[in-house]
């Protein structure tokens, strides 16, 4: 049975969303070329916040619907410039 490494004693929506979503800024901030939630879907909450980083930081974001109201596929890709 696997064992609980962490647990996030604020279990408000509010927090799990701004914990996923710092997850993917350190990534985009350090200038991964492929940014991705580990394998993981993002809450669709996020979209609209990474879609804005994104283009701030350079990157382009792809969002794939999967068939949940909850969930989206995200990567993102950096932009080079010429």
């Amino acid at each position: 049975m696997p064992e609980l490494i962490i647990s996030f004693s604020d279990q408000s929506n509010s927090f799990t969303y701004g914990v996923e979503f710092g997850r993917l800024l350190q990534k985009i901030e350090q200038g991964d070329d492929i940014v991705t939630n580990n394998g993981f879907p993002i809450r669709l909450e996020n979209k609209k916040l990474l879609k804005d980083t994104c283009k701030h930081y350079g990157y382009i974001p792809i969002f794939v619907e999967i068939n949940n109201d909850e969930w989206i596929d995200f990567i993102a890709m950096r932009t080079t410039e010429n």
